[in-house]
């Protein structure tokens, strides 16, 4: 995969985010009828049947498929001027009205366009989507959600998820910290203060009036029942509207607030109506632009570090105590050391914010991964993350014995009845290897707080109201975890993760983390529990060698199925 990033000038004007829009390799093929796989909005890149996956006229859109384009990509010179690229054009029909789009690039795999603002509102069913390429023409597929106000943020790794594009007044970005070069387009200024005055790129705020190639709206306003919600808190919107030098390309400037929770992966999300954008991160600082990480490892090697740092080392001890599909427990623990190296230049500023945890008390909307699993399973693919030799085994001593297990980077089974390990604090050693010395660390299984609303007879809740859950904290001096999933198919999901202070005893899920999840339909599992998602427990341990060692647990509760959304 490759990320086609480009940001220029247009006289007193810069756009960061536009066209951050991710795109295969292609190869050649023999000539055959484009297939259309998906169709989604550009920056948010959720598929059409959540809620959130909606294509809003006005917005940029991409089309995924084969026999789309040619073998070789093609961008328009002008963007988004003409219906036509290289042999390749979309006809998008919605309640009887067909629009041509405007065309970006189109590729083999892959086609980038513009829905028309005079693309009509979808009432009763999906719409219809084709694509011709060089005078053979797909198969319809369904284009569904075509509604004014679907927006989708654009993010750093054009994933739709992470840290989002944010920037100062001068067009430099938000970022976990200030770089030596801060100052202007494209460089990394660091956190967010509050009382900062801010500006998200998006696509998909609406259409404008007249037309989208000549330039008709840009920089007007689009009047839309926006929220801007940072960290759980509202955010003062002070513009709304098309950015003034892109088609397409949306701008929101709003200001921190000043009780907003600190960390360097503070949930952003934009609600329109009952519509929520796609769920990205901010790095938000209290008087420093660089962020406080919640992940202790990453204060243990430094924020300024990591963004800089060309190669570090890494290790993860991890615990778990986890639930299997028939409601029993499975003990298991790993040990896994490595390098990692050769981060994408783009990427790497960013990496306190992938690698953190949501401050407790906060929202946010994944897919079917966490965007910082998804980053270290790419990175590990395309050989950045290379293990090294932390030793062959590992000791695990608790107030239920001594365990000894390999430390090959695989999960090791403890107990497959969940009988090793209780709440207690445990101590897990090892001698060492070639790359790294010897070491102690010491992770806590926290007390599991106890559910008491909602209930299995309880499994309903209304999107518009919130859901409101209370538990017993059973002495647990750590964080619960609340997850709400919806599972399209197996590669498609919306999964809400909520995290609260266990002493609390309560929470409220907002409305506008429902709103990713469809109404009327079961969410498969509803989970209570000190921490899966994120670390039930999280801490440090060091060693020679090493850059940073994390020692964790994760740690389920009890898992509902067949829970409802009205």
């Amino acid at each position: 995969m490759q990320i086609l990033l480009q940001s220029f000038s247009m006289k007193k004007t810069y756009v960061v985010a536009l066209f951050m829009l991710l795109f295969s390799a292609v190869g050649s093929r023999l000539a055959a009828a484009p297939v259309i796989a998906s169709v989604m909005n550009a920056a948010s890149n959720l598929d059409q049947r959540l809620p959130s996956g909606g294509i809003s006229p006005g917005s940029i859109f991409i089309v995924k498929g084969t026999g789309l384009g040619p073998a070789t990509l093609s961008i328009a010179s002008n963007a988004f001027q003409s219906t036509t690229l290289s042999g390749t054009s979309v006809k998008v029909t919605v309640n009887g009205t067909s629009v041509d789009a405007l065309m970006y690039y189109t590729s083999d795999t892959q086609v980038a366009a513009l829905l028309p603002s005079n693309t009509p509102n979808q009432s009763g069913g999906p719409g219809t989507i084709t694509v011709t390429y060089n005078g053979q023409t797909s198969a319809p597929a369904p284009i569904r959600n075509v509604f004014n106000g679907s927006l989708g943020i654009f993010t750093v790794d054009s994933t739709g998820t992470g840290p989002a594009i944010v920037t100062y007044a001068d067009y430099s970005l938000v970022s976990p910290a200030k770089a030596a070069n801060c100052g202007g387009p494209s460089t990394t200024c660091g956190a967010a203060n509050p009382g900062d005055t801010l500006i998200l790129w998006a696509t998909g705020l609406g259409p404008v009036n007249g037309s989208d190639a000549a330039g008709d709206g840009l920089g007007k306003s689009i009047a839309a029942p926006l929220t801007v919600w940072l960290g759980g808190v509202q955010a003062p919107v002070v513009y709304q509207g098309r950015s003034g030098c892109c088609i397409g390309e949306d701008q929101i400037v709003f200001t921190v607030p000043d009780n907003v929770p600190a960390g360097c992966a503070v949930p952003l999300v934009v609600q329109i109506g009952q519509r929520a954008s796609n769920s990205t991160w901010m790095p938000v600082a209290n008087g420093s632009r660089t962020c406080t990480p919640v992940n202790p490892a990453i204060t243990a090697f430094g924020v300024q570090q990591l963004a800089t740092a060309s190669s570090f080392t890494l290790a993860n001890i991890e615990l778990d105590h986890l639930l299997n599909n028939d409601g029993s427990f499975l003990d298991r623990a790993l040990a896994f050391f490595a390098k990692v190296s050769g981060v994408p230049g783009g990427i790497r500023p960013f990496l306190a914010s992938y690698f953190d945890n949501q401050p407790l008390g906060t929202c946010t909307v994944t897919g079917t991964s966490a965007p910082g699993d998804v980053l270290f399973n790419n990175l590990f693919a395309n050989g950045n993350i290379t293990l090294i030799d932390g030793g062959p085994n590992v000791t695990i001593m608790g107030p239920n014995g001594t365990m000894t297990v390999s430390a090959m980077g695989d999960h090791q089974t403890l107990s497959p009845t969940g009988a090793f390990l209780s709440p207690a604090v445990y101590t897990v050693t090892g001698s060492g290897g070639k790359d790294v010395g010897p070491f102690t660390a010491s992770i806590t299984i926290p007390a599991t707080p106890t559910l008491i609303s909602p209930t299995k007879n309880t499994l309903t809740a209304t999107r518009t109201q919130g859901m409101t859950l209370t538990w017993t904290p059973n002495g647990s001096g750590g964080q619960v975890e609340m997850v709400l999933s919806f599972y399209v198919d197996q590669n498609n999901a919306s999964t809400v993760v909520c995290t609260a202070p266990a002493s609390a005893g309560t929470f409220t899920i907002p409305p506008y983390a429902l709103f990713a999840l469809p109404t009327g339909a079961p969410v498969i599992n509803f989970n209570f529990q000190p921490g899966n998602q994120t670390p039930a427990y999280a801490g440090t341990f060091s060693a020679t060698g090493l850059s940073a060692g994390l020692a964790v647990s994760f740690v389920d509760g009890v898992a509902f199925s067949n829970f409802t959304l009205n």
